[in-house]
C-alpha cells in the first residue's frame, strides 16, 4: 500500500473518527443554543471535563510515580524462592527495565483514565458543593446548617472515598509485584524481609491509605444522621452512646497507626505496629458490631421508648420539615349527616363542578367523537377550571396530538418527517355536564376548532410540540405540511415559527444525518435552507435534555391561555441527604415543588418559573445557571391562574403525613393513629384511591377554590379518619390543610359507600339488567365532596355498548349519610334524595332559567313550580318501573314526556 493511498484513508478516517467523537456534542449544543440554554451546555459539560481532566492528573500524579518505582526497583529482583521462580524472565536488562517501566506508566495512564471517567457524571455533587448556600436549619446532633449535609458531606463522602479507592488499589499492586518477583519475603503477620526501599515504598502507601481511612471516619460521624437500620431513620440511642464514641476512638487509633508506621523508617516500632493494629480491629469488631448490638438487644429494645424518644423526636421533626409538612394547618372538622336544601342552594356553585366524568373513560370517549382522523390521537385528560362567562368552570381536556404511528398506507418517510408534523387543537367539557346521549357537551370541538364562548377561543391550535410527540420532524420543507383535514380535502401549512434547528448549510444536513442515522436527510431535495429540524419535541424528554438535574411530575397538562396553547410542567427539587428525615421508599428524603415550566406548544420554547423561593435547593441551581430560573412576574398573564398542585407531590406528602401526624413520640412509636389513603372500586376490582382535583368551597370559606383533596381512613379500616386538601389559587397556592374528623363516631369512607352502593337491592337490580344486554356497566370515581359541614358521596355510572367503546354517562349515584339516590342526573338525585323540600335544588338547577328569579328567596317562585314539578316526580317514578321491567318503548316515551316537563319550567 502506498503512501499516496495511506493519505487517502488518513483523510477519511480522521476527519469520521473526529466526527464520531464530537457530533454528538455538536448535535446537543445546537439544539440548546436553539431553545436558548447554551449556557447549561458549557456549564455542564465544562465541569465534565474539567472534573474527568482533574481526576485523571491526581489519579496519574498517584499511579504513575509509584509505578515507575516500582519498576525501578523490579531491576533487583530474584525470582528464586518467589512464585514466579522457574520462568525465564531476565529484568535485570536495561532493555528489559526500559520496557518495564514503559510498561508501567501506560498502566498507570489506563488506570488512571479509567478513575477519571468514573467522575464524568459526578458533576451534580461537584456543583452542589461549590455553591453551596445555607439552609438557615440546624441538624439537631451536630448542630451543622442542613446544607452541609446536603450539599457538601456527598462531595467530601465521593472524594474520600475515590481517593482511598486509589491509593488501596496501589497498594495491592505494588505488594503482589514485590512478593511476586521475591522482593518482599512475607513469613507471617510480622515476620517479612525486604529492602529498604521497597519497605519505605509500602509504609508510604500505608500511610496514606490509613489517613484516608482516618478521614472517612471522620466523616462517618456525620453519616449516621443517614443511618436506615433502626426504629427510625437516622441515628438512634446506640448510635450516638457507642457507635459515635467508637467512630472516635477507631480515628485516634488510626491516626497514631499511621504515624507509628511513618516514624518507623527512623525508629524502631516494629512492636507497637502489630498490637496497635490489633487493637485497631478489636475496637472496630466490639464497637462498631458486637457491643453496640449486645446494647441495642439487651438494654434498648426492652426499654425502646424510653431511650429513644428524643431521637424520635428528631426524625418527626427533621422529616416534616423535608417534606414541607412543617406548616400543614390541621383543623378539628365536626362532620355530620345533617346536610340541607339549604347547603345545597348556597353551594350551587361547587354543585355544577362536581366531576362526573372519569378521565379513564372519557378518554377512550373524546377518541371516538373528536379524533375525527386515523392519524391524530389523543393520549391523556387534564383536569382544569376556566373561567368562562364570568363563571369558574372546572373543565376536562385533551390536546388532539400527532399520533406515533401513521396508518400503513400513508407510512412513508416523507410523510412521516415532512408532511404530518404536528397535531391540531383540543378538545374541552365541562366536568358535570352531558347531552341527551350521555355523552360529554364539548366546550371545544372539531376541526378547525369551535368553541361555546369567547373565553376560549383558540388562535393557534397547531401543536408541534406535546405530551406524546417522539422522533424527528423537519417543518419549513419543500413539501407542505398537513394542517387539517377540511371536509373530503385538506389544508395545508408552512410553519411560522422559531421552533427547531435551522438547517443552514450542507455540514449540518451531514451532522443530523448522521447523528438521526437517516442517510435520507443528505439525500432528499425537500430539505431548503429555511428547514427547520424539530427533536426531543416531547414535553418531558425536551426539558431533561436542558435540566437533567430536576425531577419531573408524571403528568404535564395542557393549558389554553388567550387562545395559544401551552404544557405546564411540574418540577422538584429532591435530595437523599437530609439529616435525620426518613427516606421515600427508599429514595430521595426532601422534596419541593419549587419550579413551573411552561412549553409552547407551538414555538417550542421551555421557560422556568419560580414558585418557591425558600428552596435551598433551587437556589444553588439558580446560582449555578444564572438567567434559567425567572420570577413569577415574567410569567404570561392567566398563566398563573391554570397552576394546579401537582398531584404526585400531594400523593408523596399524604404517605408521610399518614404517618408523621403523629408528633408525640409515644403515639409515634405505638402507630396508634397511622393513617392511609382508602381503596375505592372500580372495573369491579378494588384499587388505591387516587387524590382528585375540585372546585370547592372549604368549610367556612367563602370563596369557591380549586384543590386537590383526598379523604383519610385509619390503617386497615374503611371509615374517613379525615381529609387533606392542597389548595391551587394563586395567593393560595401550595397551602396544606388536614380536616380531622371526629373518633367518637362513624363516617363513612369511600369503601364503606361502595359496599353499601353494592347492597342496595334497586341499584344493583337496574345495573345487573343492564350488564345482560348487551352493554357493560362501569362505576366511575367516587367524589368525596365536603358541603358545609357534612359530605356528599358522589358516583358516576357509565354505560358501555358491545362493540362500539364509547361511555355514556347514564345514571349517577348519590349518598348523604344513610340515604343513597341513583337517577339520571344529579340534579334529579338529589331532588330524589331530599323530595319535596328539594324544590329549591330543581329551582336553582343551571336547567332553569334564573334571569327572572329574586335574588333573596326562591319561595313564591317554588310555590308557582309545585305542580310541574309533582307531575315530574310521577313521570320519574313510572321511568324507574319501565326501568326495572325492560319496558324499552315506554321508557323513551317517558323520557320525552320529562324533557317536555323540563323545557316548561324554563
Amino acid at each position: 500500500m502506498n503512501l499516496r493511498v495511506l493519505r487517502i484513508i488518513a483523510f477519511i478516517a480522521i476527519p469520521l473518527f473526529i466526527l464520531t467523537l464530537s457530533s454528538s456534542y455538536i448535535f446537543e449544543w445546537l439544539w440548546l443554543s436553539e431553545v436558548g440554554y447554551s449556557q447549561i451546555f458549557w456549564t455542564l459539560r465544562g465541569t465534565q471535563v474539567v472534573l474527568t481532566l482533574l481526576a485523571f492528573i491526581i489519579a496519574s500524579l498517584f499511579f504513575i510515580p509509584n509505578f515507575r518505582f516500582l519498576a525501578e526497583q523490579l531491576k533487583n529482583a530474584n525470582l528464586s524462592g518467589s512464585p514466579l521462580q522457574g520462568s525465564n524472565i531476565d529484568l535485570n536488562t536495561d532493555f528489559a527495565s526500559k520496557r518495564i517501566k514503559q510498561f508501567f506508566t501506560l498502566g498507570g495512564l489506563i488506570m488512571a483514565v479509567i478513575f477519571a471517567l468514573s467522575f464524568y457524571i459526578r458533576w451534580d455533587e461537584s456543583l452542589r458543593f461549590i455553591s453551596s448556600v445555607p439552609f438557615g436549619e440546624v441538624d439537631p446532633m451536630f448542630g451543622r446548617d442542613i446544607s452541609f449535609f446536603m450539599f457538601e458531606l456527598p462531595f467530601w463522602d465521593l472524594a474520600q472515598s475515590s481517593f482511598t479507592s486509589i491509593v488501596f488499589i496501589t497498594l495491592i499492586i505494588i505488594t503482589m509485584a514485590y512478593i511476586f518477583t521475591g522482593l518482599l519475603m512475607v513469613r507471617s503477620f510480622t515476620d517479612f524481609n525486604a529492602g529498604k526501599k521497597v519497605l519505605n515504598h509500602i509504609k508510604i502507601n500505608v500511610v496514606a491509605w490509613l489517613g484516608l481511612v482516618a478521614w472517612g471516619l471522620y466523616l462517618d460521624r456525620y453519616n449516621l444522621v443517614y443511618k436506615a437500620d433502626g426504629i427510625v431513620f437516622g441515628a438512634g440511642y446506640t448510635d450516638v452512646m457507642y457507635q459515635l464514641p467508637a467512630i472516635w476512638i477507631m480515628f485516634v487509633l488510626t491516626i497514631a497507626l499511621a504515624l507509628l508506621i511513618l516514624v518507623s523508617r527512623w525508629v524502631n516500632t516494629s512492636k507497637a505496629i502489630p498490637g496497635l493494629a490489633v487493637l485497631t480491629v478489636v475496637v472496630l469488631i466490639l464497637g462498631r458490631a458486637a457491643l453496640p448490638g449486645m446494647v441495642q438487644k439487651f438494654n434498648v429494645e426492652p426499654n425502646e421508648l424510653e431511650l429513644e424518644s428524643p431521637y424520635l423526636e428528631r426524625n418527626i421533626e427533621m422529616t416534616r420539615l423535608a417534606y414541607n409538612l412543617h406548616n400543614v394547618q390541621e383543623v378539628e372538622y365536626q362532620a355530620n349527616d345533617t346536610l340541607t336544601v339549604s347547603d345545597i342552594t348556597n353551594n350551587r356553585d361547587a354543585i355544577d363542578n362536581i366531576r362526573l366524568w372519569d378521565s379513564r373513560l372519557l378518554i377512550n370517549t373524546y377518541k371516538q367523537l373528536q379524533e375525527i382522523r386515523s392519524y391524530y390521537e389523543f393520549y391523556s385528560v387534564d383536569n382544569d377550571r376556566y373561567t368562562v362567562d364570568g363563571d369558574v368552570t372546572q373543565m376536562m381536556l385533551s390536546a388532539r396530538e400527532i399520533a406515533r404511528t401513521l396508518p400503513s398506507q400513508s407510512d412513508t418517510w416523507v410523510n412521516r418527517h415532512l408532511q404530518y408534523t404536528h397535531g391540531y387543537g383540543l378538545v374541552m367539557s365541562p366536568v358535570t355536564e352531558t347531552n341527551s346521549q350521555g355523552e360529554p357537551r364539548l366546550s371545544i370541538r372539531n376541526l378547525p376548532p369551535s368553541w361555546d364562548s369567547d373565553d376560549l377561543k383558540v388562535d393557534n391550535p397547531a401543536i408541534y410540540y406535546g405530551e406524546n410527540s417522539s422522533g424527528y420532524y423537519v417543518v419549513n420543507s419543500g413539501i407542505e405540511e398537513l394542517h387539517y383535514p377540511d371536509g373530503d380535502a385538506n389544508v395545508y401549512t408552512h410553519y411560522s415559527g422559531n421552533g427547531g434547528i435551522q438547517i443552514s448549510d450542507f455540514f449540518r444536513k451531514l451532522l443530523f444525518a448522521w447523528e438521526l442515522g437517516d442517510i435520507n436527510i443528505l439525500l432528499t431535495d425537500y430539505i431548503t435552507e429555511d428547514s427547520r429540524l424539530q427533536i426531543w419535541r416531547s414535553v418531558q424528554e425536551r426539558i431533561r435534555k436542558i435540566t437533567p438535574f430536576l425531577e419531573l411530575d408524571r403528568d404535564p397538562y395542557l393549558v389554553l391561555n388567550d387562545g395559544r396553547l401551552y404544557w405546564v410542567q411540574d418540577a422538584y427539587t429532591t435530595s437523599s441527604h437530609f439529616p435525620y428525615s426518613q427516606r421515600y421508599r427508599n429514595s430521595f428524603n426532601y422534596i419541593r415543588n419549587s419550579v413551573k415550566i411552561v412549553v409552547d406548544a407551538y414555538e417550542g420554547t421551555v421557560d422556568y418559573y419560580i414558585v418557591d423561593e425558600n428552596d435551598p435547593v433551587l437556589e444553588v441551581y439558580d446560582s449555578i445557571f444564572p438567567g434559567v430560573f425567572k420570577s413569577l412576574d415574567e410569567l404570561p398573564e392567566g398563566i398563573e391562574n391554570q397552576f394546579r398542585y401537582p398531584q404526585d407531590l400531594f400523593e408523596i406528602q399524604i404517605e408521610t403525613f399518614s404517618r408523621y401526624h403523629m408528633t408525640t413520640p409515644q403515639v409515634f412509636y405505638n402507630q396508634e393513629d397511622l393513617w392511609t389513603r382508602p381503596n375505592e372500586k372500580y372495573g369491579g376490582r378494588q384499587m388505591l384511591m387516587d387524590p382528585y382535583y375540585v372546585l370547592a368551597r372549604l368549610p367556612g370559606e367563602n370563596e369557591l377554590e380549586f384543590m386537590l383533596i383526598s379523604p383519610l381512613t385509619p390503617e386497615n379500616r374503611d371509615n374517613m379518619i379525615s381529609w387533606m386538601t392542597a389548595k391551587s389559587d394563586p395567593g393560595n397556592y401550595g397551602d396544606l390543610i388536614v380536616y380531622k374528623l371526629p373518633k367518637e363516631r362513624l363516617i363513612y369512607g369511600p369503601a364503606q359507600i361502595e359496599a353499601r352502593i353494592d347492597q342496595d337491592p334497586e341499584i344493583s337490580r337496574q345495573i345487573a339488567l343492564w350488564d345482560q344486554r348487551g352493554s357493560s356497566v362501569i362505576r366511575g370515581n367516587l367524589m368525596v365532596i365536603p358541603i358545609e359541614n357534612s359530605f356528599l358521596y358522589v358516583e358516576p355510572v357509565f354505560l358501555i355498548a358491545e362493540g362500539v367503546d364509547i361511555p355514556q354517562l347514564q345514571r349517577v349515584i348519590v349518598a348523604i349519610g344513610d340515604a343513597i339516590s341513583m337517577q339520571p342526573t344529579l340534579d334529579e338525585a338529589l331532588f330524589d334524595l331530599f323530595g319535596d323540600e328539594a324544590a329549591p335544588i330543581i329551582a336553582t338547577s343551571p336547567l332553569v332559567n334564573q334571569d327572572n328569579l329574586p335574588e333573596t328567596a326562591l319561595t313564591e317562585e317554588t310555590a308557582i313550580n309545585r305542580q310541574a314539578l309533582d307531575e315530574i316526580r310521577s313521570i320519574w317514578n313510572d321511568l324507574k318501573e319501565a326501568l326495572e321491567n325492560g319496558d324499552w318503548n315506554r321508557y323513551g316515551e317517558l323520557l320525552g314526556e320529562l324533557e317536555d316537563k323540563i323545557n316548561d319550567l324554563q
